[in-house]
């Protein structure tokens, strides 16, 4: 019964797929064509059905994007890019508001690898005990990364229904999951204009 279900959800996912295929116009700017039909895909602890019958290139062409639902039947644009390793799970309306999720984040991303010796410190003394503050569901929001990619790692580990956890236990998941180490640096950033906030309002 459950193997039953399961296909028949397999199914819906990808009919929805071809739905959406036949709503974006071949006259699209970047659309092209390529051999190919639903594919499934894990990527950044993402699941999702892949529909890779066309994609759309940026104006620079460095980009393109394909189609996406999730296995839970969220929408999704998965936007790579010719020079990074890793896609990006944008929730956008369509490739244009895709490329431009996938864009900031990632430069938000490269100017936090200047911090990586202190975010690897901060990690370490919050293991150690050295240092104590709380990571909530809003950091992981406010953090550049994909709000996909954090909702299905945050269901992988079991936090899914969690509003906040230890800087302690998010140092730990960063041990195996180092983009966690982001939003561990966003949880510190907030704490820290926190306090310098409530000393110029005492001053």
């Amino acid at each position: 019964m459950q193997r039953f279900f399961k296909a028949n959800k397999a199914a819906a996912r990808r009919a929805r797929l071809a739905v959406e295929r036949r709503l974006l116009p071949a006259g699209y700017p970047g659309f092209q064509a390529t051999p190919g039909d639903m594919d499934w895909q894990s990527e950044l602890w993402v699941r999702m059905f892949v529909d890779m019958s066309y994609c759309v290139f940026s104006e620079s062409g460095m980009m393109f994007a394909r189609r996406g639902v999730t296995d839970d039947g969220q929408m999704i644009w998965l936007v790579k890019h010719i020079q990074r390793p890793l896609a990006f799970h944008a929730v956008a309306h369509d490739p244009a508001q895709a490329f431009a999720c996938a864009r900031e984040a990632w430069a938000a991303c490269d100017a936090l690898r200047e911090r990586r010796a202190e975010i690897r410190a901060l990690c370490r003394n919050l293991l150690m005990g050295r240092a104590r503050f709380d990571v909530t569901v809003e950091d992981a929001a406010a953090a550049p990364l994909s709000s996909v990619e954090v909702r299905f790692f945050l269901r992988r580990m079991g936090l899914s229904r969690r509003r906040r956890i230890s800087g302690r236990l998010a140092a730990l998941i960063a041990l195996i999951e180092p983009q966690v180490g982001i939003v561990v640096w966003t949880a510190f950033r907030r704490q820290t204009q926190g306090q310098e906030v409530t000393r110029a309002a005492l001053a």
